[in-house]
């Protein structure tokens, strides 16, 4: 008879994403002894009994930066398989800290871009959230019908959209590797993440939405000024049609 695979009980991690306002992120070296030692990663822990994922957040950043963040807003939640253990990873953006890195367990911290760690590289699972970060906060849907696209194009630009789709082209930013998709519910995104969607854009209509995604989502809106608003709902942002 086939041995039974029990699956691993998830330990629950919270992970700060601190952006600064030139677009850097706050990111750590793992030290020697750890798994994956030298590898850099975003900054956080484990939960402890009873706490939220942002009241784990601020007590490890405190713990071990000495810092204190003020509000965090939801975001991403990934489970990931390592050999050592099962994770569920908790990512939350911050924006509102007071105080500057100060490494309490002799571990390297600093703010970075993506592309300019000063030595070794992301782990891989992080690589991709700092990837994810760089999508703008507006994008806009231009379906084929509703006359002259480039005028719309235009226009969307105009508004403030930093990521076009085109109906049956590839979404275009600055970036314009991302694989976009559209969604229903939590099922279809975690659907479009299993097909290694960058982004759902959620049908208009749709409630009930979690705020925590495996894949950045971008809820529907009438204007950029909600931008805001959605990203504390633990979206990227907004889309507009034109």
């Amino acid at each position: 008879m086939a041995e039974q695979q029990v699956e691993r009980k998830a330990v629950e991690v919270a992970a700060g994403i601190l952006i600064r306002k030139d677009g850097t992120i706050l990111m750590g070296s793992r030290p020697e002894g750890k798994p994956y030692a030298g590898y850099w990663e975003f900054p956080g822990g484990k939960f402890e009994p009873g706490e939220t994922a942002h009241e784990a957040l601020a007590r490890e950043l405190r713990e071990e930066l000495d810092l204190d963040i003020g509000a965090s807003t939801p975001w991403l939640v990934k489970v990931i398989d390592y050999p050592h253990a099962r994770v569920r990873l908790h990512f939350r953006k911050c924006h509102d800290w007071k105080g500057e890195p100060r490494s309490m367990e002799h571990q390297q911290f600093g703010f970075y871009h993506r592309a300019r760690l000063p030595a070794g590289e992301l782990l891989p699972m992080d690589d991709l959230i700092a990837g994810w970060i760089e999508l703008p906060r507006v994008a806009a849907w231009i379906p084929q019908k509703g006359g002259d696209i480039e005028a719309r194009v235009v226009r969307a630009k105009e508004a403030g959209a930093g990521l076009i789709w085109v109906e049956g082209e590839k979404p275009v930013s600055s970036d314009s590797g991302w694989t976009g998709s559209f969604a229903r519910s939590e099922a279809e995104v975690s659907l479009a993440a299993a097909n290694r969607a960058d982004f759902s854009f959620i049908r208009k209509g749709v409630t009930g939405l979690g705020e925590e995604h495996e894949i950045p989502v971008y809820l529907p809106a009438e204007s950029a000024s909600e931008a805001a608003a959605a990203e504390e709902a633990g979206a990227q942002g907004v889309w507009l049609e034109f």
